[in-house]
């Protein structure tokens, strides 16, 4: 079985390999998703290899281009995006991946296998709750309860609202907690190392359902008072407590089974480079972080494109700490989680530094190998509010969807749209993909990707 789902890992990686930087998995949808052939292995297993490809492909892209972080120049595709054009064409693959791939199989796992293997499908429901999340950050509205039942005649499934799918979100995660407490002894068979994250390591697991229950909390900071708290007590709740318990994506470094980072930049030269801003802001406080973040350039520097730059190609690429053949990116971790108890306990008017200090040490550890500096570490951190929170948590969350959610939500941090963009607007969402807006009469449509979503007040 091992050798078959490595091989499996390989196959789907390959897939973003060989087609073009919008289609990493618009063709891995057939096998585990046929309830007469899969298994909850093989279900578990899809689930989280095209959970890796979209945490390292499309949707994060456009994000960190929108936060200045990445940059994409006129070479490629990621030209437009940089200049805030996004069409219902350019994110349908992104879509499909969510819910051709990980969701359908998800709901098959839950639909087939939840008696008699919880702990599979608790694993395969915290998956379906951070993809879910991915899905509702950028679109907003989406489907969910009516979705992947088209063998009940639903053929156009009604979306849910924003405000629907986050309270979904949390009882998932609920759901997912009580099914990873259960005992072994409830269980058929339990996950083992085809679970690439943890090996079948419920606790762990457990660990992580809770972070995010914190994480969509604290996302509601503006349209839910109690928010703060919530994601405080969460946090709490989850015992997180180091860079150990971290889940990150997982690359073998094969042929086919690279770092999708790595070889989108190998593949497709020059069509991406790092932001100046993010160069900037890391090259300036000196931040240790700043060698394994960003590449030096070919004259030996570290320098990034302006947010209206797309002509220059001589600059940075990502570094190696998260571009190497093998590099794995965090997903959910220990450093996330003492920036959001940092920003919860600052909205409760609490003491936040301890939990501010830990979150930047823990980023630092775990990106550069080895200890903060006590200079570094009281330089960073010499005032404690949402604006220094929001900033660190920027340079930590790199290369993940996080520090977007947070622009959007808070402000910080603070940046300047590009001014050669007919918008002169940074984005904060995607458009409605062209299928759904076509052969979904039930779609909530948007088209102006500079339309607030529901918890973006």
């Amino acid at each position: 079985m091992k050798k078959h789902i490595k091989s499996m890992l390989v196959a789907v990686l390959g897939i973003g390999l060989l087609a073009s930087c919008q289609t990493e998995l618009d063709n891995f949808n057939e096998n585990p998703n046929s309830p007469t052939t899969t298994t909850p292995s093989l279900l578990l297993s899809a689930m989280e290899v095209s959970t890796f490809a979209t945490h390292t492909s499309g949707l994060i892209r456009n994000a960190n281009i929108f936060t200045q972080q990445l940059a994409g120049t006129d070479v490629g595709q990621m030209g437009p995006i940089a200049e805030y054009v996004i069409t219902e064409n350019d994110v349908t693959n992104e879509w499909n991946a969510i819910f051709g791939t990980t969701l359908i199989s998800g709901h098959i796992l839950s639909r087939d296998f939840a008696e008699n293997y919880p702990h599979y499908n608790g694993i395969g429901q915290v998956l379906t709750a951070l993809n879910l999340g991915y899905a509702t950050d950028m679109w907003g509205d989406v489907p969910y309860d009516e979705a992947f039942r088209a063998e009940e005649g639903i053929k156009a499934p009604k979306y849910n609202t924003q405000e629907e799918i986050y309270q979904r979100l949390q009882s998932i995660l609920d759901a997912a907690i009580l099914n990873l407490k259960k005992p072994a002894a409830s269980n058929t068979s339990v996950p083992g190392d085809e679970d690439f994250i943890f090996g079948g390591d419920t606790q762990k697991w457990i660990k992580i359902a809770y972070v995010l229950k914190a994480r969509y909390a604290l996302r509601l900071s503006q349209v839910d008072t109690n928010a703060a708290q919530k994601a405080l007590d969460y946090i709490t709740m989850s015992g997180i407590s180091s860079n150990d318990d971290d889940a990150n994506t997982f690359f073998p470094g094969t042929a086919n089974g690279l770092n999708q980072w790595y070889a989108f930049n190998e593949d497709r030269t020059n069509y991406l480079k790092t932001g100046k801003y993010f160069v900037d802001y890391l090259t300036t406080s000196s931040d240790p972080r700043l060698a394994f973040s960003i590449a030096k350039n070919g004259a030996g520097n570290y320098v990034g494109n302006a947010a209206d730059n797309q002509s220059t190609t001589t600059t940075s690429y990502i570094g190696s700490a998260y571009a190497a053949p093998t590099s794995a990116i965090g997903i959910v971790s220990y450093s996330e989680a003492k920036f959001i108890e940092a920003e919860a306990k600052f909205r409760l008017g609490q003491n936040a530094k301890s939990s501010l200090e830990q979150a930047v040490t823990a980023s630092v550890l775990k990106i550069t190998g080895t200890d903060v500096t006590p200079a570094f570490l009281t330089a960073a951190t010499a005032t404690v509010n949402l604006a220094t929170i929001m900033q660190q948590k920027y340079i930590a969350l790199f290369l993940t969807m996080e520090p977007f959610n947070d622009y959007r939500r808070t402000g910080f941090p603070s940046l300047v749209p590009n001014q050669s963009s007919n918008t002169k607007v940074i984005p904060v969402r995607l458009p409605t993909p062209v299928e759904e807006r076509q052969y979904n009469s039930n779609a909530t449509v948007v088209s102006n990707v500079t339309s607030p979503l529901w918890w973006d007040k």
